[in-house]
């Protein structure tokens, strides 16, 4: 994996270095877990400002909902959300900004207000001027594999809006991939994704894909593609994993009855200490960024996971309590 690093504007993160953290901020009001919380400016400054305090090198600001029965929000009503609130934290804060959006008119403003990377949950597809917006300028890009748009028929699809034109396969190429093998279709799916990038003139290294978990997938689905994250490495990209606090999660560990009730303290807690054993194992397969609602689970769960794989290298160190007296 020689040189394998996601670069944009002047940063740079190096496969291989500890996993970083991005902090989400959704000043929207109505996301999954959090809607309406930060849908100010202030309230999006104070977060965003804990969210670095706790250990989160990169935001992920976000002005619309993508969860399922999601509705869709106008280009302009987006761009009010969204770019007042990268500029204030520009301003005051010294952080890697990346804008969660898959409008090309929504990048393009957040870009030239101080957007470090753009973050396409249609991996491009979604708007075909998208690419484009991002090879014009130094931003990096996360380009996520969408299975709502490659199967939109699927039982675990229909919940999802729908995001874009979802024009860019052909009728064929529809029908072949409804039927394929997970990790299959994923690939297919960056395929289509790095074929618009490389057109647009985008460099592969300003590329981190993500595989899109929670997304019209079922809960072996999700398993399948976390557990064979690292196939991204294959095709010569950085990896971008969020997982905090999906669904599947909370099916996973209702099954053994976990408390997973978000109306309770402990079922909200349970969420984010399930999501920290997934950045923990995100961490040791050395994926580059996870993306988490809540700070502090993920950076314990990744130092640990960072220890143990750097084992080899570590200075060792003798406990008091364990020594002869």
């Amino acid at each position: 994996m020689k040189d394998l690093k996601f670069v944009f504007n002047d940063k740079t993160i190096e496969h291989g270095d500890k996993t970083r953290i991005c902090g989400i901020v959704n000043v929207t009001p109505d996301s999954f877990s959090d809607g309406g919380k930060w849908n100010n400016i202030d309230a999006a400054l104070k977060h965003s400002q804990e969210l670095i305090d706790q250990g989160a090198s990169i935001l992920d600001i976000g002005g619309e909902s993508t969860r399922p029965g999601s509705t869709y929000v106008e280009i302009e009503k987006e761009i009010e959300r969204v770019v007042p609130v990268v500029e204030a934290i520009k301003k005051e804060m010294d952080v890697a900004i990346s804008v969660d959006t898959w409008k090309a008119d929504v990048a393009k403003a957040a870009i030239e207000a101080g957007a470090d990377i753009i973050n396409d949950i249609t991996g491009f597809l979604g708007d075909h001027k998208m690419a484009d917006v991002v090879a014009d300028s130094k931003a990096g890009a996360i380009v996520m594999f969408n299975p709502v748009i490659a199967r939109p028929e699927h039982k675990s699809a229909k919940i999802f809006p729908k995001f874009g034109n979802n024009d860019v396969f052909n009728k064929e190429e529809y029908k072949k991939m409804q039927d394929m093998p997970i990790l299959d279709l994923m690939d297919f799916y960056f395929k289509k994704s790095l074929e618009l990038a490389k057109k647009a003139g985008i460099e592969d290294q300003r590329i981190m894909l993500d595989p899109g978990i929670g997304f019209g997938l079922t809960k072996v689905e999700n398993l399948k593609l976390i557990n064979n994250v690292e196939r991204i490495y294959d095709l010569g990209y950085t990896i971008f994993l969020g997982v905090s606090r999906k669904r599947f999660i909370v099916n996973m560990l209702n099954d053994i009855n976990i408390n997973m009730d978000e109306n309770t303290e402990e079922g909200f807690r349970n969420r984010d200490m399930g999501s920290a054993v997934l950045s923990s194992i995100a961490s040791y397969k050395d994926v580059e960024v996870v993306r988490v609602h809540s700070i502090e689970e993920h950076k314990m769960a990744i130092e640990i996971a960072h220890n143990l794989k750097i084992a080899d290298s570590l200075e060792d160190v003798d406990f008091g309590a364990y020594k002869n007296k």
